[in-house]
């Protein structure tokens, strides 16, 4: 699913990456954490929302080069339709990304549905009345970007617009995550069936409690309240409009508030939308 891509001491303007590396979201070593996931905490039935997770360098070691696809879950209350946006995964770099020829990346990739992870975590993580929704990166992610020191400066999101059915009963519900990433060409095609890529890199980080996933956050699962809808009109709740414009987290991942700017913080170290910023 997601990865991340890192250069020790490299010029962007070089030919060649001096020391490069990438750092892949799914090694048999962990390499990423989950720091955030966001959705609104009250919607009403019939609305479509904006729903979010982060995952963040952990600061390991493993150094690898490598260039995957993405691929990314969400389970939602069945008969709840989930789409992606245009560019839902997006990388965050403190400074720059560019290729090894010095000319600047698009941080934002776009992504398309996968029915298959969307069967594998389906069988993997099953929930009554809850279905899983799959998605992968239309192309594999490109090989030989370079981005800031390996500080754990870099964070991607992925984004979903889920939009909660017109006879959903009012009440609290929970949406949960799952993240992976496949380096070779073939992708999750690879796999003929679930059995054969339950201990694969698909599984790696997520909100979810199994023995298949290697970076559990369950605590981060997002829970929201279904409220009737008072006009009988489908209503939309995206970023630009409710969600606010920057989330704001300390370096151990706890979420310090969300606000348009860091003024009045304490001095110190934040991530901000997942670039580390520092407040003088």
């Amino acid at each position: 699913m997601i990865t991340l891509y890192k250069n020790k001491k490299a010029s962007p303007f070089g030919g060649r990456l001096v020391g490069g590396l990438a750092l892949v979201l799914c090694l048999l070593t962990s390499c990423y954490k989950l720091i955030s996931t966001s959705a609104p905490k009250t919607v009403e039935a019939g609305q479509t929302i904006e729903v979010s997770f982060t995952v963040v360098d952990d600061g390991s070691d493993t150094q690898n080069f490598v260039t995957d696809w993405s691929y990314a879950g969400i389970r939602v209350p069945s008969g709840w339709e989930v789409t992606v946006p245009q560019g839902a995964h997006q990388q965050f770099a403190e400074d720059w990304v560019y290729y090894s020829d010095g000319s600047k990346v698009n941080s934002q990739h776009d992504m398309i549905i996968c029915d298959k992870l969307a069967e594998f975590y389906n069988a993997a993580c099953k929930k009554s009345g809850y279905t899983w929704h799959g998605f992968q990166s239309q192309k594999k992610v490109p090989k030989n970007i370079s981005a800031c020191w390996r500080n754990g400066c870099d964070s991607i999101r992925v984004t979903f617009l889920v939009t909660i059915s017109e006879d959903a009963k009012p009440g609290k519900y929970t949406i949960d995550f799952i993240g992976g990433d496949e380096e070779d060409d073939a992708g999750i095609d690879k796999y003929n069936s679930y059995t054969d890529a339950k201990s694969s890199r698909l599984f790696h980080v997520g909100t979810v409690n199994n023995s298949y996933i290697e970076n559990k956050a369950t605590a981060l699962a997002c829970q929201i309240e279904v409220t009737e809808n008072s006009t009988g009109i489908k209503n939309t709740i995206l970023s630009e409009e409710k969600a606010p414009d920057k989330d704001i987290y300390t370096l151990d991942g706890k979420q310090v508030r969300s606000t348009k700017n860091t003024a009045g913080l304490p001095h110190g170290v934040y991530y901000v939308d997942g670039k580390k910023t520092t407040v003088r």
